[in-house]
């Protein structure tokens, strides 16, 4: 009696085909997710176009019609992390300048950088010009809505880079933290000390 055959998977079980049309916001954003899968797990540099098309299964022409380098999907990426870290900076910019409280939080704001894990692991997977150029728009980004809502004390003027030196602190602060997989407590010390050096300098912090 002859074996009966496998009855053919349903379209619900069966894999999505890469090679399918797709509307064309949902292939950007296919785009998007492949380049920031490929971009954080083996570095900005080492990905090209044709790469991201082998791990998309799509032809290449498909990628450069919504792309035309790595660096503009870099950029889209960041744009876009930055943009939903926006939304949680504001309320927490907005309730501080209503506290009118004369320290400065930054132990809260580095808190806050903890938790944007995505934008933190892309703002570190390359390391050539194009893409430090990049980080730096996106740190300089920060310190210049930092400026606005950080003022300097009443009769005394900030010293020349003293808030990009926070800045670039708290960003290097915050991907440590996030890479070396710190408990809270630990976190919770960090972001004291932060608080420390930056309304007090080195005298807050050292014993």
């Amino acid at each position: 009696m002859p074996k009966p055959r496998p009855s053919p998977a349903s379209p619900s079980s069966a894999p999505p085909d890469p090679r399918r049309r797709l509307p064309s916001a949902d292939r950007r954003q296919q785009i998007l997710d492949g380049g920031e899968l490929l971009f954080t797990t083996r570095g900005f540099e080492a990905v090209s176009m044709g790469d991201l098309a082998s791990h998309l299964g799509v032809s290449r022409p498909t990628i450069y019609a919504y792309f035309t380098s790595t660096e503009a999907i870099l950029t889209a990426l960041l744009d876009a992390r930055l943009a939903e870290f926006e939304t949680r900076l504001a309320p927490f910019l907005d309730n501080l300048r209503a506290s009118n409280s004369s320290t400065r939080p930054f132990g809260n704001l580095f808190l806050l950088l903890v938790n944007e894990r995505a934008l933190l692991t892309l703002l570190q997977s390359g390391g050539g010009p194009v893409f430090a150029a990049r980080r730096q728009a996106v740190l300089t980004e920060l310190e210049r809505r930092l400026e606005t809502h950080f003022p300097p004390p009443v009769g005394t003027s900030r010293q020349p880079f003293l808030l990009a030196c926070i800045t670039q602190l708290l960003q290097g602060m915050a991907t440590n933290a996030v890479n070396t997989r710190l408990s809270h407590a630990e976190i919770g010390q960090l972001a004291a000390t932060l608080d420390r050096f930056a309304n007090a300098g080195l005298q807050g912090v050292l014993p």
